[in-house]
């Protein structure tokens, strides 16, 4: 493990306290090692893990049948996924992903586009890291 310093200033340094506090985070230097390990897998091809949450309304269009095809493409990468009713229309599906980078890029790009009757989209992407 190297140790390093680093100089903010005021803002941002309020702002990752402020946001640490939010998530509960209490070891700072972990909590910015996370935010740089997550940026770097964003821009660096290898392989990750990723967390992709989103809300659509099943009434709406063919989204079910969209949603469900786009998972059926990526069963390369997809290991599980949960599938709750929020209420009458509205499901919440959560899909676990392990694999190359851009290829789970591409399959958020396809949820993303699937429009009309998706609510909401969350990913959150974990790199994964050499042992060592």
């Amino acid at each position: 493990m190297k140790r390093i310093s680093l100089a903010l200033d005021d803002k941002l340094y309020r702002e990752i306290e402020n946001v640490m506090s939010i998530v509960g985070e209490t070891n700072r230097s972990r909590f910015i090692a996370s935010i740089i390990a997550e940026k770097i897998s964003e821009i660096v091809q290898r392989p990750m893990a990723s967390i992709i949450v989103y809300v659509y309304d099943h009434e709406v269009g063919e989204v079910a049948k969209n949603v469900t095809e786009i998972q059926h493409e990526f069963r390369d990468v997809i290991r599980t996924t949960t599938h709750i009713h929020l209420d009458d229309r509205n499901c919440l599906e959560v899909i676990h992903a392990l694999g190359d980078s851009d290829r789970i890029k591409e399959l958020v790009t396809r949820i993303s586009r699937i429009g009309r009757g998706l609510k909401h989209l969350r990913v959150v992407n974990i790199p994964r890291l050499a042992e060592g």
